[in-house]
């Protein structure tokens, strides 16, 4: 085997440079809607004793312009902002063909494939620069561990994929990760400041970035006692570097307002929107 490479982390640049394309063309578009209406004058600007003054030159008129008084200003604003809208967009198509040509020649996967397209008996030879993520996530998901025990009695649910969890909320938040092809831990430790060892209901894997996020689930906040219990729990979560919206979910229901699967697509799509696995070529 050749010696261990720096593993650099899986790419994220296609989901946020298309996400940049679109804004580019919402602005494109914006852009050229203004100019429909653009006047057909030119604009000339002096100074003269510190302040500007402007000129109106008439198509076909080889003059310098006639003045324009400051009545008469509005003509000014709109041959200016015709001018620099256009330049807005010479420079937005530029970009956009630009994110055009490496969205076409750039693939996520190349560094992968070099990989795993080798033989086998090659491939058993080599250390590659990155785990190809399928090996990633099986070692991942099949890292031994210790939950939390059920006590004697407690009400039995279980997951599509069979996992035994606490709640039917929890069947719901479990069967949308994995339906929206998200690994994840139930109740896996977590050392936590200020408070030792907790079990976070899941522990997710955002697959583009290899990080860790944690799923909360806080089902009972009619009750005083819990309420206060899930406030002190979040604060040290957050003391931990554990952000909500980032990479920290916390989800609540109460006997008045339940929990559903809608709102557990919901966050998903927020916080995992990147967290797409790519495919193997």
């Amino acid at each position: 085997m050749g010696a261990q490479q720096t593993i650099p982390q899986p790419d994220c640049i296609i989901q946020a440079i298309s996400q940049l394309r679109l804004e580019l063309s919402k602005l494109q578009s914006k852009t050229e809607d203004k100019s429909k209406t653009q006047p057909t004058a030119n604009l000339r600007v002096i100074t003269n004793h510190n302040r500007p003054q402007y000129y109106i030159i008439n198509p076909n008129n080889a003059s310098n312009g006639t003045y324009l008084p400051h009545k008469e200003i509005h003509k000014a604003v709109a041959i200016a902002q015709r001018d620099y809208n256009n330049t807005i967009a010479t420079i937005l198509k530029k970009q956009i063909k630009a994110i055009d040509s490496f969205l076409t020649a750039y693939d996520p996967n190349d560094l992968d494939n070099a990989f795993t397209k080798l033989h086998p008996g090659r491939r058993a030879l080599v250390t590659p620069v990155r785990e190809p993520n399928e090996d990633f996530i099986a070692a991942w998901q099949h890292h031994p561990y210790t939950g939390k025990p059920f006590e004697i009695n407690a009400p039995e649910y279980y997951t599509s994929t069979g996992i035994r969890v606490r709640s039917k909320s929890e069947v719901i938040i479990a069967d949308a990760l994995s339906r929206s092809g998200i690994p994840y831990r139930y109740e896996y430790p977590t050392s936590i400041k200020g408070w030792g060892t907790l079990y976070p209901d899941f522990t997710c894997l955002d697959i583009r970035s290899r990080e860790e996020i944690i799923w909360e689930h806080f089902g009972l906040m009619n009750d005083p006692d819990y309420v206060e219990n899930a406030v002190q729990k979040i604060a040290h979560y957050a003391a931990s570097g554990y952000t909500l919206g980032k990479n920290f979910i916390a989800t609540f229901e109460s006997n008045s307002a339940p929990f559903s699967v809608k709102q557990v697509q919901s966050y998903i799509k927020a916080i995992f929107k990147h967290n797409i696995p790519h495919q193997q070529n």
